[in-house]
């Protein structure tokens, strides 16, 4: 087993209601599971390779409940992966080298489809976050709303033991859809997950929703000498 270790950002669809009764090991919702996820990778490293940056999706359907298995999946990578970073990402995602939700989804997969190569325009703003796969599909995240008054929904989800994530902002997917080959889906106002998680071998490490990425920082130019006449 190969160590690795990245923070990434992350965001989560399916097509359950808001909150997702498996996270609860409940069924889900209309019986069975689909979905449309994906990372961007601040910082992180396979083996020696740097993944900083690395941004990629997972599309999965299960005919029931996710683990009843005969799912199905292909993984998208960013084309300005390097090869290096693409065999590392497909490496975690095959489920060799551990990490929770990369070590367990793969073996309820029946059916795993060819690495897509698409550009994932991602980006990260809590509840307000976004991202789309060129060409495939899309994942619009919001918050959810007060059916009397419209006011924004505010709320999280602890999961001590969670495979995928530890802490995540509660959202309302507005829409969401994935059309590619096997996959045909498209819904409205379903349930959602937004966070920051630091994941290994061993899973889930940390999950901070509210992380912001750092900006660069910037040396102070130096002062100016004054010239003594």
């Amino acid at each position: 087993m190969t160590n690795w270790k990245f923070e990434a950002e992350y965001v989560q669809s399916c097509n359950c209601d808001y909150g997702c009764p498996c996270n609860f090991n409940a069924l889900p919702t209309r019986g069975n599971c689909e979905a449309l996820v994906a990372w961007r990778i601040r910082k992180g490293n396979f083996d020696g390779t740097k993944l900083d940056g690395v941004k990629f999706a997972w599309g999965v359907w299960w005919p029931r409940a996710i683990h009843m298995g005969n799912g199905t999946a292909r993984l998208y990578v960013d084309p300005s992966a390097t090869s290096e970073q693409r065999r590392a990402i497909e490496e975690i995602t095959a489920g060799r080298h551990g990490g929770g939700v990369f070590e367990i989804f793969p073996k309820t997969f029946s059916k795993v489809l060819p690495t897509g190569n698409a550009a994932i325009d991602f980006h990260y703003d809590g509840y307000d976050s976004w991202f789309t796969v060129a060409g495939i599909g899309e994942v619009r995240s919001k918050h959810i709303k007060n059916p009397v008054t419209g006011a924004d929904f505010s709320g999280e989800i602890l999961l001590p033991g969670g495979i995928n994530f530890k802490d995540a902002f509660v959202t309302n997917i507005a829409r969401w859809s994935l059309n590619d080959g096997d996959f045909d889906m498209a819904w409205e106002n379903k349930a959602g997950f937004a966070t920051v998680t630091t994941y290994s071998n061993q899973g889930p490490q940390k999950s901070e929703p509210a992380s912001r990425a750092k900006a660069p920082s910037r040396k102070p130019k130096p002062k100016a000498r004054r010239r003594r006449r």
